[in-house]
């Protein structure tokens, strides 16, 4: 069995002066389209929720397994957005699930064959 890893992203932006239950309605399209791009097995490992003291703050739980169809669920959302801040804040939280799921590039060892050969 694979091993699954969870992460953690928190958005907090409220410059954008987007009131909070447009945000969460956002988030909720979002959640409700990842659902559904995702195989039945693996919704279950996504969780996005609303911080309850600071209403601009959405805290989001996901595996390595199902953060592609959130990353596309997002890249959707921000497709139908028409203000560079909403596009700015969806671009953020894409390039934070990306950074976590590809993990430090520091410690990626990447081998390139050349002609058959390992260079």
């Amino acid at each position: 069995m694979q091993k699954t890893n969870t992460f953690h992203v928190t958005m907090d932006d409220d410059k954008l002066g987007i009131k909070p239950e447009v945000l969460f309605n956002l988030y909720s399209r979002i959640d409700a389209s990842a659902r559904g791009l995702a195989p039945a097995d693996i919704r279950h490992e996504l969780r996005i929720s609303q911080n309850g003291k600071i209403k601009t703050r959405f805290e989001i739980l996901v595996s390595d397994r199902m953060a592609p169809f959130l990353i596309k669920a997002v890249q959707q959302q921000t497709d139908t957005e028409y203000g560079m801040g909403l596009k700015s804040y969806f671009y953020k939280l894409q390039e934070q699930i990306m950074a976590q799921l590809l993990g430090p590039l520091d410690q990626t060892t990447f081998n390139i064959r050349y002609d058959g050969k390992l260079i």
